[in-house]
């Protein structure tokens, strides 16, 4: 069975990659669809995909699924660069279908915290117990503005006085 992998390329374009071969030189043309290499019969899960979603002309979603490793974290750093590039000022980054995170990927989201704005709200909704542990682990609970929560993390980046983390 075929694995149908999401790439998200620099320029926030995204394309279908069939994940035949796990090796990140597979598709090192860029090109999208191709087939990567050969099959091996062995289905492997989806390490990563992320989806952006526009409330409103200010307000943005960025929901993650899988993996934020080493090799996820650039995907997440363009993503969430070209938000705030782009007039994003309150962002919510949905990581309640996240399993596993690593110390690059939490770099990347303490660089995009130190560079927002004044007026720019950013909120983390989770409530997968194993990513929350990392982030109390580093200390980064008391950095991030976490809840448990999508509707929660919105009515915070939205400014709603209702926001407990």
């Amino acid at each position: 069975m075929p694995i149908l992998i999401l790439v998200m390329s620099r320029d926030g374009s995204f394309w279908l990659h069939n994940g035949g071969s796990r090796s990140p030189s597979s598709d090192a043309s860029g090109a999208g669809g191709g087939s990567g290499g050969s099959q091996s019969g062995m289905s492997a899960p989806l390490t990563f995909a992320v989806a952006q979603r526009e409330l409103d002309d200010r307000t943005c979603v960025l929901a993650v699924e899988g993996e934020l490793d080493l090799a996820s974290a650039p995907k997440l750093k363009w993503a969430l660069t070209d938000i705030f590039d782009a007039g994003g000022r309150r962002v919510v980054l949905d990581l309640s279908r996240v399993s596993f995170i690593d110390s690059t990927a939490l770099g990347v989201l303490v660089g995009v915290r130190k560079n927002l704005g004044p007026d720019a709200r950013m909120a983390i909704a989770c409530m997968q117990p194993e990513v929350l542990n990392i982030f109390e682990l580093t200390g980064l609970d008391g950095t991030f503005d976490l809840f448990s929560t999508f509707d929660d993390a919105l009515a915070f980046v939205r400014g709603s006085a209702a926001t407990a983390g």
